[in-house]
């Protein structure tokens, strides 16, 4: 079986890691952002930034996810959809004055991404591990 785990993929690998590594970071600088009490414009720019962060890597992932038949792509692209739009909902909440963030807020964006990183992505990698496993042949050594 495939070392790289990304479906055998080592360019897919470091693109798809790469991405939620910089999404931790992300979430975890808007995080700093709300624990320093930091203006209005400053928690926007940063919900902005993790939006479009959100966005570009679920672009990345559900094009690997279409090109390898994933049988759940529905399922995962569904979550994908639902968060950009509770996001897009709480930075828009934000700007106007609705809301203020709180730390059941900030709870949120965090157990979200680890959770989804470590569930349905890590659900995602199996799929791919044994689609590459299936697709390698064993080898045979004939001793002489």
């Amino acid at each position: 079986m495939s070392k790289t785990g990304w479906g055998g993929n080592p360019a897919a690998e470091g693109q798809i890691d790469g991405e939620h590594r910089e999404l931790i970071a992300q979430v975890n600088e808007f995080l700093a952002a709300v624990d320093a009490d930091a203006p209005r414009a400053i928690l926007e720019m940063r919900l902005t930034q993790l939006i479009e962060g959100f966005r570009n890597h679920f672009v990345s992932e559900e094009d690997l996810m279409r090109s390898s038949g994933f049988p759940a792509f529905e399922v995962h692209a569904d979550e994908h959809r639902k968060l950009l739009v509770q996001i897009s909902e709480l930075r828009n909440d934000l700007a106007s004055g609705v809301v203020r963030t709180c730390p059941t807020l900030v709870l949120f964006m965090r157990v979200w991404t680890e959770q989804h990183i470590t569930g349905m992505d890590n659900g995602f990698l199996h799929f791919l591990q044994n689609k590459q496993a299936r697709r390698e042949p064993e080898l045979l050594f004939v001793e002489t």
